[in-house]
């Protein structure tokens, strides 16, 4: 991807395409930064010659924290650090160009963020 496009557009969109995987990741982290939540590398695909051909980058509150199944409750217990937002985005090797391309994306938080 263009450099300038990063600076000029920092809104991510579906079918956006990137020079690598490294490129994404900085482009997402900062979108990230700028509208205050943290990132995450999720999962990782690779073929059989170690090239990654997909990633998810999400974010860190994802998901849902399990119950405690114990007998007996914890002493101290923490504040609740994930809230179930599903905000991510995947992005896809495109063989034929050897570019990375925005497959998923989902911008949307169900919760409040903390802008400070």
């Amino acid at each position: 991807m263009d450099c300038n496009k990063l600076v000029e557009d920092r809104t991510p969109e579906l079918e956006m395409e990137f020079n690598s995987e490294e490129d994404a990741y900085k482009f997402y982290n900062n979108y990230a930064f700028k509208t205050d939540f943290n990132v995450c590398k999720d999962y990782l695909n690779k073929d059989k010659d170690g090239v990654t051909t997909s990633r998810r980058y999400s974010y860190c509150k994802e998901g849902v924290k399990r119950k405690y199944e114990g007998d007996v409750m914890p002493k101290m217990t923490r504040a609740p650090t994930k809230t179930g937002c599903g905000t991510k985005m995947v992005i896809v090797l495109l063989r034929e160009i050897m570019k990375y391309r925005v497959h998923d994306l989902i911008l949307e938080h169900n919760h409040e963020l903390h802008i400070a």
